[in-house]
């Protein structure tokens, strides 16, 4: 049975959307997926006026940092998703890029049945100013997708 992506950033719109799919989908397998960018992909031009010694060992050092952090966002995303009925498991990405096209790259390596986001739910401006997940996974993806809110 192919697995139920479920991507999670610790938000309640993510939980609700876990919480969601338990209560849709069959028991089975899911995969948690976190997403996670490194410090040069993140804030460049912050980085411009270091010496590059000092850049990289920073850069190094947040990035095991970050990764860590996304490594355990995700396990927790796999509790809840095993508390929903799934038999779940965790991993954590790392993005070049846009989060949606992590997450749609990390469904199609696991041949997912189905991709589960939440939704912030932002105004037209804000999902424009600052991107949005859902939005983007929904219109770049031919997979099935469950959006959810929490309210």
């Amino acid at each position: 049975m192919a697995p139920v992506l479920l991507g999670y950033d610790g938000s309640s719109h993510a939980r609700a959307a876990i919480t969601r799919a338990g209560e849709l989908f069959r028991p089975g397998p899911a995969v948690v997926v976190t997403v996670w960018s490194t410090l040069e992909q993140a804030a460049p031009i912050a980085l411009a006026a270091l010496p590059s010694g000092v850049v990289a060992d920073a850069v190094s050092d947040i990035d095991a940092a970050t990764r860590e952090a996304a490594e355990a966002m995700a396990a927790e995303g796999a509790e809840l998703a095993a508390a929903a009925g799934f038999e779940a498991r965790s991993q954590a990405v790392r993005s070049s890029g846009a989060i949606f096209a992590a997450l749609i790259a990390s469904a199609a390596e696991l041949d997912a049945a189905a991709i589960v986001v939440g939704s912030r739910g932002r105004s037209t401006l804000a999902a424009t100013l600052l991107g949005s997940v859902s939005t983007g996974v929904l219109h770049h993806t031919a997979r099935p997708v469950l959006v959810a809110r929490a309210d």
